[in-house]
């Protein structure tokens, strides 16, 4: 048995003399094991999705495809391309005659790709399994049918079953433009609507049409000419060995391409969307694997006595160094072997019972994460582990063993340093944290100088989904005091454990004695008399006194989108204050008396802008103006429901609604895709609108949006 590698098994295994060298060889496996599970998952899963739009494909692209390589059209009625037609091995030939057109329906025109095809293209591709409505079919009798892509017949607003048909032009072939007569130089074909298809791919489904290639040889002024001939394959056949004897026969005037080749820009995109997530994970497990130099260090310093021992017995530098970098090989190589084995364990039972699912049952084509295992990506990854593990090994052997000492001398002398700067900042306490960027407006006109204000949830982060980073969360523990806006998803998932780490922290909620929409009406409304007689009946509470959590299922949070409640967050504010400072309690009422006359200025001039307005409603993405159109009369059409993307049938009628109503504005957040609130703005000719209700200037952004609906 190898000396070396006996030694380093039995230091790997045997009980140390510090438990803490055991702490940390179990920590720096368990590392390498969770960083090469997550690189078997997520290639696999990539190659599940690889694998997944291969399939949508197949259902569209042939098995094989010719094409002219100069040129755009070519004859398949010549003499070259009757052995082709004669081989075993090729089930079917269909001829394709592909091009742009216009089409046109009642008032709505598109640039289109029409395909047109042989009647035998049905029995070429799977296209009854695409159809989402209609029956595929290309002619009968002398009308001619198009089979239309789902975004195509969207945008040109056709369904099966209408009964004018699409009008589709095609400039002349070798004829000159009359200006004098520029409609001639047009050919205009008629097609009915026949089926529509989805093929889950933009590419299709948002640009072709199908149709007869007798008609679009009509429209092109070709007799037997087509731009491609499409091949079906018998089930036995050999795609590769079919395809190198069809380009021997062509040679170099035709290109025969193969299904990935037809769509080579997907694959190779997809194919460096791979490379980079697996540079991603090398790196981080490269991190991970740093922690075997610290279990190397220990180690060696504990054997230091054992070396000494070994060289007595006549060991060389050199066996000794093969001890410590089998050691140092060992962890993540168990680690890797430990790692693949978990992580291809978890991709079958993903694979058989679909445990982890993309989302709403039948939004996705598949409801459950594909996935896919290849040998070569798992011996890849433990090639990977391997190689890091040895280089991160050998740098401690080479180099650390000699240098430890003095680097030991350097972290004691620093850290005093290090203990008194954060002892610096722990007791730095002249700041508070508030939640969104709106409450800073009201916090920072009531604190003045007095306080630093930190917003936790970052500019452009939604405060519904937001996970705040381990610095943030020191950023909170090292405020005087947490000043809460009340039913907002951030603040619901975790405020309680804020509360649980910072058992000191001061919280304050600036919600309260506001009625949210959807509780109990209650008088939201104050004035300066007000404040002052509110704040004498109330009483000096604690920070457990001041939360209060609501349950808000269907209530609206936005609370800060509105004057009424804006000047009670005021008043909520100086009540935390004068809790907080008492000693500066004149300067916070003063403030408070400047915000609250700013607030009433900008709510005579909101009221103003929008009482005399004809038209009251307005679109909105995610309903985030609830109490903005409550206080003003308006009316909010929300496109988003519940958080959830909208159904089709929603979008109808919240379209319905918005023509009635004469809507001419859509906003849309910052924060959210503008896909659908482009697409309603478009169907009823509104103009969209971007706004950002999370914005620090409060003042600033409602006006803004009362003047874009009465402009």
């Amino acid at each position: 048995m190898n000396l070396a590698f006996y030694i380093a098994r039995r230091y790997l295994f045997a009980k140390k003399s510090q438990n803490a060298i055991n702490v940390i060889s179990l920590i720096s496996v368990c590392s390498v094991v969770v960083a090469t599970v997550a690189m078997v998952c997520v290639l696999s899963v990539l190659n599940g999705f690889e694998t997944l739009v291969a399939s949508m494909f197949n259902n569209f692209d042939p098995e094989l495809k010719i094409m002219p390589a100069t040129g755009k059209v070519f004859d398949p009625t010549a003499a070259s391309f009757q052995p082709i037609r004669q081989m075993p091995d090729i089930e079917l030939f269909t001829e394709v005659l592909e091009e742009n057109v216009m089409v046109r329906y009642r008032n709505r025109q598109e640039i289109a790709v029409a395909k047109g095809v042989s009647d035998n293209f049905r029995q070429m591709v799977s296209i009854d399994s695409l159809l989402i409505d209609g029956k595929f079919m290309l002619q009968e009798e002398d009308i001619n049918y198009s089979a239309l892509g789902i975004g195509l017949s969207s945008a040109l607003g056709v369904r099966t079953g209408f009964t004018d048909p699409l009008e589709i032009y095609v400039p002349v072939r070798d004829r000159n433009l009359n200006m004098a007569n520029v409609a001639s130089a047009f050919q205009l074909e008629y097609a009915f609507i026949s089926a529509e298809f989805c093929v889950n791919q933009a590419k299709y489904d948002e640009s072709y049409m199908i149709l007869p290639i007798d008609m679009m040889r009509r429209l092109l002024n070709y007799e037997t000419e087509v731009t491609a001939l499409e091949l079906k394959l018998k089930p036995q056949a050999n795609i590769k060995t079919v395809r190198q004897n069809i380009q021997t026969v062509l040679g170099d005037n035709f290109k025969v391409l193969d299904r990935f080749e037809q769509q080579a820009s997907t694959y190779k995109m997809m194919r460096v969307e791979k490379f980079m997530v697996f540079l991603i994970l090398a790196f981080i497990l490269a991190i991970a694997l740093f922690n075997v130099v610290s279990s190397l260090s220990m180690l060696m310093i504990e054997k230091q006595e054992d070396v000494k021992m070994l060289r007595s017995m006549g060991a060389d530098d050199r066996l000794i160094r093969r001890i410590f970098l089998y050691e140092g090989s060992m962890i993540p190589t168990f680690g890797a072997v430990a790692g693949i084995t978990i992580g291809v364990a978890l991709c079958l039972v993903q694979l058989k019972f679909g445990l982890i699912k993309l989302g709403n049952m039948g939004a996705f084509l598949s409801n459950n994460y594909p996935v896919r295992i290849i040998p070569t990506d798992l011996l890849l990854i433990f090639t990977t582990v391997f190689a890091i593990g040895l280089f991160v090994s050998w740098y401690p052997v080479r180099y650390l063993g000699k240098k430890w000492l003095s680097a030991g001398r350097i972290a004691i002398a620093f850290l005093p340093m290090l203990l008194i700067g954060c002892q610096g900042l722990q007791n730095d306490r002249k700041s508070v944290a508030v939640t969104i960027e709106p409450q800073r407006y009201f916090v920072e006109k009531i604190a003045g100088e007095q306080y630093k204000v930190y917003t936790v949830v970052p500019v452009g982060q939604s405060p519904e989904n937001y996970d705040p980073a381990p610095g943030e969360m020191i950023r909170i523990a090292q405020s005087a005091a947490y000043l809460q806006i009340g039913p907002i998803g951030f603040e619901q998932a975790w405020i309680d454990v804020i509360r649980q780490n910072n058992p000191d922290l001061i919280f304050f909620d600036l919600s309260k004695g506001i009625p949210m929409i959807g509780e109990s009406d209650s008088p939201s409304g104050i004035d300066e008399h007000q404040e002052a007689e509110h704040q004498e009946s109330a009483t000096e509470t604690h920070a457990e006194d001041l939360h209060s959590q609501h349950q808000h299922g269907g209530v609206d949070p936005h609370i800060w989108s509105s004057t009424s409640p804006a000047k009670m967050i005021a008043l909520n504010t100086l009540q935390a204050f004068l809790k907080l400072d008492p000693e500066n309690e004149a300067i916070y009422r003063e403030n408070f008396r400047q915000l609250i006359q700013e607030i009433n200025e900008t709510e005579l001039q909101m009221h103003a802008m929008l009482d005399t307005l004809s038209c009251r409603s307005f679109v909105i993405y995610h309903p985030a103006l609830t109490y903005f159109a409550e206080e003003y009369g308006l009316n909010q059409l929300a496109i988003e429901a519940g958080g959830k993307e909208p159904s089709v049938a929603s979008m109808k009628s919240l379209i319905d609604e918005a023509v009635a109503d004469g809507v001419k504005v859509v906003f849309v957040q910052q924060e959210f895709d503008s896909k659908h609130a482009e697409q309603v703005a478009k169907e009823i000719g509104a103009r969209t609108v971007v706004i950002n209700p999370l914005d620090r200037h409060w003042r600033e952004q409602m006006i803004f949006m009362a003047n874009e609906l009465i402009k």
